[in-house]
């Protein structure tokens, strides 16, 4: 946002700028960004007013014309190609070393078809004032000549450019700042006076509004101005126009943008006579429409783009661009002045989708003050009647259909200052804050009461915005520095702090494992998402083809980084990756996003032997290593999860679970996966929500003395009916309540045509006692109760 000294200073007049440096010192630490400050006349330099004294036809061009130039010093020459050109023209004269603002072209010394030209004669688009390049600027005949250009125009000026950030729409307004400075310097501001006479004709009676749809637009006001004079503006308006970067139109379209520019509400000027039925109309296009905007290009609409159209078709684009249809031109002597609110959100969304982005627009995101809108329409009407002339309707048309309500945000004084370890008074705060426009209430509570004006009601929210906002204008630096530390950092509690405190232990394992971390993005392309099966959250405004989803599980990103491995390592690597990260799932109406943890074996496997060949990772690693990883995070599987295996077209999946709630999923990749991402190795991923150990709470670890006394082990070899599954075993042993069975492992299956549809399953059994060493008929008296409750479970019979 370009700020103009000189303009600001029209609402603050004893403002008095010594140093600039000190000046921008002083808005910096109210966390006002101040990127550059540039003189207006510097643009300027080596431009001069100079008079045509002589004028010849080029001798070798027929459309060239050789002028003889009065620089107020000397008479140069210079080849001009103006049809407009002529003796006696007091012209702008760019000298030797001058830059065209509109072209960046510096100037020098030439022959141009072999006559010498010291200059150039330039026109008014050439200098940036306006569009018109029909043929060279003449300036008035009184003025002097070798006066320097840039006095000519009053350009004396000096323009900030500053950053607005998102949450200050109050910033992208002349006001809004002089606002911040005024209170900056302890000095006091005026709006600038809205007076005029209005005619005995009612707008009402002139013009009808109405709005289809009022989540787009929460207000929309209207007044007609009749026989205007459209025609150039004012000097002093173009100069504020052009000071700040923008052109000079015609005195109507030049209001518009300097009351924008003033206020920072948008506002737009409809030729009157080109409203047809005479009725404005805001509501949503059609899909597929098409709609020619002011810059003369065919635009195709969309369900989401808000329209003011009149009662044949579409008139603008709401809060980003008028229609070609009814701009201000020459010929325009009514006029429509439009002023309203439309939602940031609809907005922002339109503007991206459409790929239009204007001055109002960006105003219009992020957020502009609804209550201000009648002072604006004023303001505009009040230049226009003062510039333009004409005939003002009666009384301002405005459609409000849901008024905003005040907002109101407390502030504790004791909480204020143990913040900051300040001592202010209530006093001081409710004059600091009064500075900036936000007025105090009352007291209530402890709490004192102030409203929030609407120019920040996207900002201040909270109390902790209102202490921000004392801090920011107090200044950072004069804050007292010496405050104790008073942070408790052996008792940290919470939820954030268990997410913390379990992603950090997850990482510290599996990098002691062997593993190594990768970061990968979060969105991706639609289509290959398609390829797990899985629904997922589409983005509206894509940055490209390749990111129009987010991802639904972390396995695109791991793939894509075994791929770029693969092909700068070769085949013959081992991969033993993780990644931790947010994953979307779309439900329903609804997105959720949630913290997921992937780990991945690839390749070779990493342990040698001397005695055994190299092979591949196989899924039996991948189990391995999960076992590992719950037992280290006190989830013991024989308690808390089980596995679930099917086979598919995408290889091996198997559901993990804790308790009844899924908890992640094992997987071999398959082909069809393996092909998309051009890769042949072993993949193998194992993926956990961990919004479910999230909610497990903090498990301390305690612990168990081993015992004193020896273990005995014992082979159980029992024949089992194919349908049972091994969960249903898992099952038997868990709630047989064998007082000293410690452990169990299966690690033998063997089938054989003998046995049917049965198969025969071995376990490894070991008791222990804490208290003595175990007999063998104790043992046995255990291992005897275990086979009768796998029997009458699930008819398992012992092997004989």
């Amino acid at each position: 946002m370009k700020i103009s000294i000189n303009w600001i200073k029209e609402y603050i007049p004893n403002l008095e700028i010594h140093s600039f440096d000190d000046f921008s010192e002083k808005l910096v630490s109210r966390g006002i960004d101040i990127e550059t400050v540039q003189f207006t006349g510097e643009k300027f330099s080596n431009f001069i007013v100079g008079e045509v004294t002589e004028k010849r036809k080029h001798p070798n061009a027929d459309k060239l014309s050789i002028c003889n130039v009065n620089t107020g010093i000397e008479i140069i020459q210079v080849v001009c190609g103006a049809p407009n050109v002529a003796v006696g023209m007091k012209v702008c004269l760019a000298l030797p070393g001058a830059v065209i603002p509109d072209s960046g072209f510096k100037i020098s010394e030439v022959k141009l078809r072999g006559e010498l030209s010291q200059g150039m004669i330039c026109s008014a688009k050439e200098l940036g004032l306006s569009d018109n390049h029909e043929g060279i600027l003449v300036l008035n005949n009184e003025t002097e000549t070798g006066l320097p250009f840039h006095e000519f125009l009053n350009a004396n000026d000096y323009v900030l450019d500053i950053w607005v950030p998102p949450n200050r729409g109050d910033l992208s307004s002349h006001i809004g700042f002089a606002r911040e400075v005024a209170s900056a310097f302890g000095l006091q501001m005026k709006l600038p006076e809205t007076d005029f006479t209005e005619s005995a004709n009612l707008t009402k009676d002139l013009v009808s509004i109405e709005i289809e749809d009022n989540s787009g637009c929460k207000r929309f006001t209207g007044r007609v101005i009749k026989n205007v004079k459209v025609a150039e503006s004012p000097e002093w308006l173009k100069t504020r126009l052009i000071n700040i970067g923008l052109r000079s139109i015609n005195n109507i379209v030049d209001i518009t943008n300097f009351v924008m520019m003033e206020t920072g509400q948008p506002l737009h000027a409809f030729d009157y006579d080109k409203i047809r039925g005479k009725k404005i109309i805001v509501k949503y296009a059609n899909d597929g429409d098409e709609f020619v905007t002011l810059d003369s290009k065919r635009r195709k609409l969309n369900s989401g783009s808000l329209m003011i159209c009149d009662k044949e078709g579409y008139t603008g684009i709401a809060g980003i661009m008028g229609g070609e249809h009814s701009e201000i031109s020459s010929e325009t002597t009514n006029v429509f002045l439009e002023v309203a609110y439309f939602d940031p959100v609809v907005v922002r969304k339109n503007s991206k989708k459409l790929n239009i982005i204007t001055d109002a627009s960006q105003r219009f995101e992020k957020g502009v003050d609804i209550s201000y809108i009648e002072y604006v329409s004023n303001r505009a009407t009040c230049l226009i009647s003062q510039i333009a002339g004409g005939e003002i309707s009666k009384g301002l048309y405005d459609v409000y259909p849901e008024r905003f309500n005040n907002i109101e945000v407390g502030l504790r004084n004791d909480r204020l200052n143990k913040v900051l370890g300040e001592d202010f008074t209530e006093e001081e705060i409710i004059n600091s804050l009064y500075s900036i426009g936000i007025k105090f209430r009352s007291k209530d509570n402890g709490y004192l009461k102030f409203n929030i004006p609407e120019w920040r009601r996207y900002d201040i929210e909270r109390e902790i915005d209102l202490i921000e906002e004392v801090i920011r204008l107090k200044g950072i630096e004069n804050l007292n520095d010496d405050v104790p530390a008073q942070i408790d950092l052996k008792n940290p509690r919470g939820y954030e702090y268990n997410k913390y405190h379990t992603k950090q232990s997850l990482r510290n394992f599996l990098i002691g494992r062997g593993f190594n971390e990768i970061l990968t993005g979060s969105q991706i392309s639609r289509e290959k998402n398609k390829i797990f099966n899985e629904k997922c959250v589409l983005i509206e405004n894509p940055h490209s083809a390749e990111m129009t989803a987010m991802r639904t599980n972390l396995n695109f990103g791991m793939l894509n980084v075994i791929r770029n491995n693969v092909n700068n390592s070769g085949k013959d690597i081992s991969l033993k990756l993780f990644e931790i990260g947010k994953v979307f799932k779309s439900e329903g109406d609804s997105i959720t996003e949630s913290d997921s943890l992937l780990i991945c074996l690839a390749g070779i496997n990493d342990r040698t032997e001397i005695s055994v060949p190299s092979r591949q990772f196989s899924y039996f690693d991948l189990k391995g290593e999960v076992d590992m990883l719950m037992s280290k995070i006190n989830l013991e599987k024989r308690e808390l999860f089980y596995y679930y295996e099917s086979h598919n077209d995408n290889g091996i999946e198997c559901i993990v679970k804790l308790g009844d709630k899924y908890f992640g999923k094992l997987r071999l990749i398959g082909k069809e996966i393996l092909e998309v991402f051009d890769t042949e190795l072993n993949i193998l991923t194992a993926e956990f929500d961990l919004s479910v150990l999230y909610n497990r709470g903090s498990k301390r670890n305690f612990y168990r003395a081993i015992s004193k006394f020896p273990s005995v082990k014992r082979d159980l070899s029992v024949v089992v009916d194919e349908s049972v599954t091994y969960e249903q075993i898992e099952n038997v042993f868990n709630k047989s309540d064998i007082k000293h069975l410690n452990d169990y492992k299966i690690y033998d299956i063997y089938r054989d045509k003998k046995l049917g549809n049965k198969l025969s399953m071995t376990f490894s059994l070991e008791f222990v006692s804490h208290d003595k060493t175990l007999t063998d008929v104790e043992v046995s008296n255990e291992v005897d109760a275990l086979i009768s409750n796998l029997g009458k479970k699930l008819n398992i019979e012992l092997r004989q």
